[in-house]
C-alpha cells in the first residue's frame, strides 16, 4: 500500500555523493532524525521507493522554526534496474508535495583538465541535448524558460556552506566559474568520443543526473542546485589510464552529505532570487482557442 505524500517547501535528491552511508544517521548533523522512513508514493507512471521524511529541530533553520526535507535515495532510480522514468516520478511527487527548494547531490566526472577529482562543484548551466523526454508538462502546457536553471541564491548559501565544511586540500568552485554540466543518461560512463564532443561544446563536467533534474525542477517551479564533487576525469580528457576513485569518494561523502544537508536546513523561503517568474503556464482557453481555430478538438 503506498504512503500520502508529505507537504514540506523542502527536498533533498541523495546522489552518488552519498553512496555508502546511512543519511542522514552517519552525518550526526545536531537537531536532526527521521520522522519516517521506507517510503513507497504512488505515481501516474508506477511507485517510487526509498524515501524518506527528515526532522529538523529551529537551531539552524534561518526563522528559527522546525522544518522537515523530503529526501529520495539515488535520484529515485530503483535498486535492481535501469529506469530513467525515476526522474518523472520524483518530480511529480515532489510537485505534489508542495516543494519549492530542491538540492540534488552527485559526484560527476571532469571533462576540464582545471578541475581535479576531489573539487566540489556547483554547476551555472546544462548542456542536455535530450531535453528531458520524461517532462511532466508538455510543450503546450507551459512555457519554461532556461536563463537560470539552478538557482542563484540556493548557490551562493551551498558555496558558503562548503566552503566552511570541505576539506583541504581540495577547492570549492562556485557558479562564479560559471561551469557547465553535460547530461548523459548512463549508467554507463561517457566514451571518450563523447567527452571531447562535450567538452568542444563548452562542458566542463558530466554525470548521470543533473540535466534531468534541472529541466524537470523548472517544470514544476520551484528552485534547484546542484552539489558534487568529482571522482574522475572523463576518459580521454587526460592521457593516463583510469584511476579507481573508491579511496576518494569513501573520503569525501561524510563532509559533502553533511554539507547538502546543512545548506537545507539554512535554506530560506524567500522568491527573490526570481526563479519561481521563470516558468509560464499556459491558459487551458488559449490552448482550446489554437487547437478550434485548427479544427482540432480539446477535451
Amino acid at each position: 500500500m503506498a504512503d500520502t505524500i508529505p507537504q514540506t517547501p523542502f527536498a533533498l535528491i541523495s546522489g552518488s555523493a552519498q553512496w555508502g552511508l546511512m543519511f542522514p544517521d552517519d552525518v550526526l548533523e545536531p537537531g536532526v532524525s527521521v520522522r519516517e522512513r521506507g517510503l513507497v508514493f504512488e505515481t501516474p507512471w508506477g511507485p517510487s521507493e526509498n524515501w524518506q521524511v527528515i526532522e529538523v529541530s529551529g537551531e539552524g533553520t534561518p526563522d528559527g522554526e522546525p522544518r522537515r526535507i523530503l529526501n529520495v535515495f539515488a535520484h529515485g532510480w530503483p535498486i535492481d534496474s535501469i529506469d530513467h522514468e525515476a526522474f518523472r516520478k520524483v518530480a511529480w511527487i515532489l510537485r505534489e508535495a508542495g516543494v519549492k527548494k530542491i538540492l540534488a547531490d552527485s559526484t560527476s566526472g571532469s571533462m576540464n583538465r582545471m578541475l581535479k577529482p576531489g573539487d566540489f562543484i556547483i554547476p551555472w548551466d546544462v548542456l542536455d541535448l535530450s531535453q528531458t523526454r520524461y517532462s511532466l508538462s508538455g510543450k503546450m502546457t507551459a512555457a519554461c524558460q532556461s536563463v537560470q536553471l539552478f538557482c542563484r541564491h540556493l548557490a551562493a548559501l551551498l558555496k558558503e556552506t562548503a566552503e566552511e565544511l570541505w576539506p583541504h586540500p581540495h577547492r570549492v568552485v562556485g557558479q562564479d566559474q560559471q561551469l557547465v554540466f553535460a547530461h548523459n543518461w548512463g549508467p554507463r560512463f561517457g566514451s571518450r568520443a563523447e567527452a571531447h564532443a562535450y567538452k568542444v561544446l563548452g562542458a566542463d563536467a558530466m554525470n548521470h543526473s543533473t540535466g534531468a533534474e534541472a529541466s524537470l525542477a523548472r517544470e514544476i517551479g520551484a528552485c534547484y542546485v546542484a552539489a558534487s564533487f568529482i571522482v574522475r576525469w572523463q576518459d580521454g580528457v587526460m592521457d593516463r589510464p583510469p584511476e579507481d576513485s573508491t579511496a576518494l569518494h569513501e573520503s569525501l561523502r561524510h563532509p559533502a552529505s553533511r554539507i547538502s544537508l546543512r545548506t537545507m536546513i539554512r535554506a530560506p523561503l524567500s522568491e527573490q532570487c526570481g526563479c519561481h517568474k521563470l516558468r509560464t503556464l499556459t491558459r487551458r482557453e488559449d490552448i482550446r482557442f489554437a487547437q478550434n481555430q485548427r479544427g482540432f478538438t480539446c477535451g
